[in-house]
């Protein structure tokens, strides 16, 4: 009895290896080899961020913003509506526009807006005013004692020198410029900072 026992746990130790080293061999050296278009941008353009836009990544990591947004466009119409620009519907995020990217700030939680397409959408200028003071810059709703109040929950950021407001403006106007999305009836519409 022992030594069937004893020969059993053999085989199952090799299986144990024979499965985990199909799982590894899977998920490590296949993809690249089958689907080698998941891994290029195609006719995408992959950004390379400048030194001022790298400068931005960090002043955008070191203040927490990815805890209030996220950067993904996410696979439902109400997401690609909300985001889009003008009458365009946002295109869903891709896994070649994070390339580049050391940091992924996809995010979990949208306490404010997702900012994966937000590049281009505003003037530089409306994004500086913002950062200063973004309660004066977003929507008003009337509260129940018939004051006007705020909606934005953003803190300002006005303790920022001029010029981290800066690279954090450049980083925020890279985002979703990776490819011309901004497109209606085969013309593509205005962006502001082009």
């Amino acid at each position: 009895m022992k030594v069937s026992v004893e020969k059993n746990l053999f085989l199952l130790g090799l299986f144990a290896f024979l499965l985990f080293s199909i799982g590894a061999i899977t998920t490590t050296i296949v993809p690249p080899l089958v689907n080698e278009e998941m891994w290029s941008a195609g006719t995408n353009i992959v950004h390379t961020y400048t030194e001022q836009e790298l400068r931005g990544i960090e002043i955008y990591k070191r203040e927490g913003c990815v805890y209030c947004h996220t950067q993904q466009i996410r696979n439902l119409e109400s997401d690609q509506i909300r985001y889009g620009w003008k009458l365009v519907h946002a295109p869903v995020s891709e896994s070649w526009e994070y390339t580049n990217d050391d940091y992924s700030f996809l995010g979990t939680k949208r306490t404010g807006p997702d900012l994966s397409r937000v590049g281009g959408k505003y003037s530089s200028e409306w994004h500086w005013s913002h950062f200063k003071n973004p309660r004066n810059m977003g929507e008003q709703y009337e509260s129940p004692n018939g004051k006007y109040q705020a909606a934005s929950l953003m803190p300002s950021y006005d303790f920022l020198s001029d010029d981290e407001i800066k690279d954090l403006t450049a980083y925020i106007q890279t985002l979703g410029r990776n490819k011309d999305w901004r497109i209606l009836n085969g013309k593509k519409l205005n962006d502001y900072e082009k």
